[in-house]
């Protein structure tokens, strides 16, 4: 139960210092613009809770707002109270910034998959002018 309570604690409060998507600082050589790019997610299946990154997939894009791919996750997860990080693998369907995903998990001790189901938020950087 204390790592689950941890790994909510994390989940939740973590974005909220991070939900600024840009960060302009003034340098030497003039102004620098930093942010975030890439997808966070959340899904969840049965006794497990995972904080998904999005990281490599490969897309097909309808429309400029819609695309439907599989990617692979690093995930942090908690399994029957047990904290840990697993490389998931998912289709997933993108909707402008919102990301519907289904993330899969094979376990090599037991020889079983985990599968999970979830949404996430797509981060943009502004070009740097």
């Amino acid at each position: 139960m204390r790592s689950v309570v941890n790994f909510v604690v994390i989940t939740l409060f973590f974005p909220i210092h991070v939900n600024a998507h840009q960060l302009s600082v003034n340098n030497e050589s003039g102004e620098f613009k930093a942010g975030l790019e890439g997808m966070l997610g959340f899904s969840f299946g049965k006794n497990f809770y995972s904080m998904n990154v999005g990281g490599p997939g490969l897309y097909f894009v309808i429309n400029k707002n819609l695309k439907m791919g599989i990617g692979a996750f690093p995930s942090l997860y908690v399994l029957n109270g047990n904290l840990g990080a697993r490389l998931g693998v998912s289709p997933r369907i993108d909707f402008k910034n919102l990301v519907l995903i289904t993330p899969f998990f094979h376990r090599d001790r037991n020889d079983e998959w985990i599968w999970s189901v979830g949404f996430g938020y797509k981060f943009h950087r502004t070009p740097n002018k």
